[in-house]
């Protein structure tokens, strides 16, 4: 059976979550956020912070920033980082491939050091970018500032774009922090989109994903701003439920109803306006992780949809039982590939158990982690588990 994508004749999922720089929308806000992280490495200054509300594009700005990067820059990208300065310092040395494991924090803080001294004789850049750094505690954004004051007698050896949420900028406004709030050279909010831009938006990525058999009703722009409010993780997921449900009715045409029932099934509910964007990011944050496949798998039959799982493969190549191993360090990054450059899918913690599916190149594994209705599959540093 045909699934909705080919029913609309995309080349590609055009409403996807995950952040693709390749489906990088410039509004306004974004093209602002974009030049000004230009400009801090361009000029080499300290640090930059982005802050935005849950859902509207801080990551997938600084992808298409990471995208645009000259290959002289080194960086580590680290998400989720409620991390100890010793654990920050040993994260971002693995993102940058250099071997550091147990060492003490002056250990740690003196072989990134050595590294930042050498890719600058070698005339690189190092750029360190951390995610949700509303996580970060006092002592670990001090060791960073610290960490930036490292520099030769013309330049600074690193760079640092701390992205956020409100919260963040809460917490670098406290006294604790003031010395490091004074580095900042560059501080970027990232603002909804308007009804304006969310149209555009919609066009952009149904022109992108290749698709000539899909029209929109002229009211469903109107129901996916009230909705959403400008939030574009949320229109995305508006948008994607919207097209199941017109291709479960055959309808090539998405109708405001098909977008009532969308909001529905995520729990947005508007009276007037009411609604404020941090709470629909709530609603639709809770419906991701404690149930948002209910819909896809509610559908799923009706959709024709068959879901990959890949361990299919695996388990028949391998014909043995699933070996299981525990994640041994407080964070371990879960990737889309067997490499320290590919994306971060996942981040998980010490005590999470993992089935093992099979070995990769190295120490990689590919591993299936389950939480309730959540499954995710990826690659892990084999060095960072143990067997069970």
């Amino acid at each position: 059976m045909r699934n909705y994508l080919e029913f609309f004749g995309f080349k590609d999922d055009p409403f996807k979550i995950t952040p693709d720089a390749s489906y990088f929308f410039l509004s306004e806000s974004h093209q602002e956020a974009l030049t000004a992280l230009r400009y801090i490495l361009e000029s080499e200054e300290g640090f930059a912070v982005v802050i935005g509300e849950p859902g509207t594009g801080k990551t997938l700005t600084v992808r298409k920033f990471i995208e645009e990067l000259p290959s002289s820059v080194r960086y580590a990208y680290i998400l989720f980082p409620n991390l100890s300065p010793e654990e920050l310092f040993e994260a971002v040395l693995e993102d940058l491939g250099v071997p550091a494991s147990g060492g003490t924090k002056n250990r740690l803080f003196s072989t990134l050091r050595d590294y930042l001294i050498e890719t600058r004789r070698e005339g690189g850049k190092v750029l360190i970018v951390v995610d949700e750094a509303q996580n970060l505690p006092t002592e670990t954004l001090e060791e960073l500032r610290i960490l930036s004051n490292l520099e030769t007698d013309s330049m600074k050896l690193l760079q640092i774009i701390l992205l956020g949420q409100p919260e963040l900028e809460e917490k670098l406004d406290s006294p604790k922090l003031r010395q490091l709030r004074q580095r900042i050279t560059v501080l970027v909010r990232l603002r909804n989109f308007t009804y304006e831009e969310t149209r555009a938006y919609v066009d952009f990525r149904i022109a992108k994903a290749g698709s000539g058999n899909v029209r929109l009703h002229p009211g469903v722009y109107r129901k996916l701003y009230r909705y959403s409010l400008g939030i574009p993780r949320v229109i995305n997921i508006l948008m994607e439920r919207s097209l199941m449900a017109a291709f479960v009715e055959e309808s090539r045409e998405i109708k405001p109803s098909h977008v009532d029932r969308s909001a529905e099934s995520i729990g947005i509910r508007v009276r007037g306006r009411e609604m404020k964007p941090l709470r629909i990011a709530l609603y639709v944050s809770a419906a991701l992780l404690a149930g948002g496949a209910f819909f896809l798998y509610r559908y799923g039959d009706r959709l024709g949809a068959k879901l990959p799982n890949p361990t299919e493969e695996v388990s028949r190549t391998a014909g043995t039982q699933l070996k299981r191993a525990v994640v041994s360090v407080p964070m371990l990054n879960m990737r889309e590939s067997p490499d320290l450059r590919s994306g971060v899918i996942y981040v998980l913690r010490e005590g999470d158990e993992l089935e093992v599916l099979g070995e990769g190149p190295q120490t990689w594994l590919l591993v299936r982690f389950r939480r309730g209705d959540l499954r995710v599959e990826g690659w892990v540093n084999g060095k960072y588990v143990s067997s069970r």
